[in-house]
């Protein structure tokens, strides 16, 4: 890599005579350069510096001259040089020194001396290559970009970055900042991809070398997960014992993330539906503040719980919530599992309680974050003077299965058969209710028919239902103001002259 940080100059030759008496005449070498100085009566001394070579670890200086010794010294105060050797060969090679100019500027000064004493100076200037930057931190990722910051490096003007998806290959071309500063925005960067990024500094010397790369990977465009409902008739109907382990083992082959339960047990038989229900492939979890034979199941691997409870809706009838925080996309949601009280001629009692419903959630999400409803709402659209509906709407929520792009056993009435035979009347007691923050990919009954009729044990009198629900990032989290950029090649071959002469 040397060849890309190696510059070289040709300069002419400038001159300082120091502490020597005589009569001095000025001129110019024999190629036209000059001033020289020669002392008149004496043989004509010589000085000329014929190149400056610059890399990160050492600064180079080769002249052709006629003295026989020669001091060369290196700083920011010639005065007081950081580095001075002394050499009999027209040519030196000193450790970089550290710079005071921002930009990399320091001196230099070659003597030719006789016994300690000066007889010509050849004085200029060097610009020292800028360092290596610091790896980047990642500040902000996005569907489709990222923010990095770094730390200044010395001499820096501006910085090229290099995105790849290789930790070790660099891209054929780079980006540099067309207005400096030491932060890079980007919205160029795809959804779920694994990016590699790098930082080199540009200074008035050329360029250094790539820092150390720093691993970016972008998030989906939107975080998805499926959320199931079911009534699972612990108690009100007979061998819940012989029920429990097919209910669970169904839940868990469906791998819904959040889980809605209804009629799954009091104090007395709860404890047996959180043990069977608890575990499985996405290691659900019991929500805090469930009872009342409604709770809520999740996975702490996507989910972070951040309060939760119980509203009595009235008429005996009960709603569990919990407020849960997805981790892909760091947004709060409020899920709630609601069993409204049944019968045809409850319809205004029922109306009653999803008024209740609706003043619990706003007491516990005045921030109007993302809300799921789900349950046994025990009315629909299919039932003359539904309460339900009207008011599920007047409130901004859809019904998944409504909304839903793809649907399955739509058509099997959730809550109703008539024994082996199932409803194909598109009736549904049970729903998932969302807000209008939530898409709905998919939403899906679970019914094992064979035709018409119902195949395999009897597991409840309502079928689970399930809903794939996708929550977009918020726009806050978004990269804003994409950094204003030039492209130029990874691999640069081109001479920058560091020196020049006083």
């Amino acid at each position: 890599m040397a060849g890309l940080f190696r510059t070289v100059c040709l300069v002419g030759a400038g001159v300082a005579l120091t502490g020597f008496a005589g009569l001095l005449a000025a001129t110019t070498d024999s190629e036209g350069h000059g001033p020289v100085v020669e002392l008149a009566g004496l043989e004509k001394p010589y000085l000329k510096v014929t190149s400056v070579d610059v890399d990160p670890r050492e600064v180079s200086l080769a002249w052709a001259g006629n003295g026989s010794e020669y001091r060369v010294s290196l700083g920011d105060d010639l005065t007081k040089p950081t580095r001075t050797i002394i050499t009999t060969r027209p040519q030196a090679v000193l450790p970089t020194p550290e710079a005071a100019d921002p930009k990399g500027r320091v001196s230099y000064r070659v003597e030719a001396v006789d016994e300690g004493a000066t007889e010509l100076a050849v004085e200029g200037t060097v610009t020292l290559l800028p360092h290596v930057p610091t790896k980047p931190k990642v500040k902000l990722t996005a569907p489709e970009g990222a923010v990095l910051k770094w730390k200044r490096a010395a001499y820096a003007t501006t910085y090229d970055i290099a995105v790849s998806h290789s930790k070790r290959d660099l891209p054929r071309k780079v980006r540099r900042l067309a207005k400096g500063g030491t932060s890079f925005a980007t919205t160029s960067l795809k959804p779920e991809k694994t990016y590699y990024v790098r930082v080199r500094s540009v200074g008035e010397a050329g360029v250094s070398e790539f820092g150390p790369p720093i691993k970016v990977t972008t998030p989906p465009e939107a975080s998805e997960f499926t959320i199931g409902s079911w009534n699972i008739c612990a108690e009100a109907c007979s061998g819940y014992g012989g029920r429990r382990g097919p209910q669970a083992a169904q839940v868990h082959a469906a791998e819904v993330d959040v889980m809605a339960v209804q009629e799954a047990g009091g104090k007395r038989v709860g404890p047996s539906t959180n043990a069977a229900f608890s575990g499985g492939p996405r290691g659900l979890v019991m929500a805090e503040g469930g009872g009342n034979s409604r709770y809520l199941f999740y996975s702490p691997e996507k989910f972070e719980q951040l309060a939760g409870g119980r509203w009595s809706l009235g008429h005996g009838r009960w709603a569990t919530w919990a407020r849960l925080e997805d981790k892909e996309t760091e947004r709060p949601f409020v899920v709630v599992s609601v069993h409204l009280l049944s019968g045809h001629n409850n319809t205004g009692k029922r109306a009653s309680e999803m008024r209740t419903l609706m003043g619990g959630l706003a007491s516990v999400n005045p921030a109007g974050d993302p809300v799921v409803l789900a349950g046994d709402f025990n009315s629909g659209t299919h039932r003359n003077g539904d309460t339900v509906g009207p008011i599920v709407r007047a409130n901004g929520y859809r019904d998944t299965v409504e909304v839903a792009e793809e649907t399955e056993n739509a058509q099997v009435n959730t809550g109703s058969r008539r024994g082996d035979s199932a409803i194909m009347s598109a009736d549904h007691v049970d729903h998932i209710y969302v807000s209008d923050a939530w898409a709905v990919p998919a939403w899906k009954q679970w019914a094992s028919l064979n035709g018409t009729s119902y195949v395999g044990p009897w597991l409840s009198d309502h079928n689970m239902i399930g809903a794939t629900v996708a929550l977009e990032r918020e726009d806050e989290e978004l990269v804003k103001e994409p950094t204003e950029v030039v492209t130029v090649p990874a691999e640069i071959d081109e001479d920058v002259a560091p020196g020049t002469l006083n």
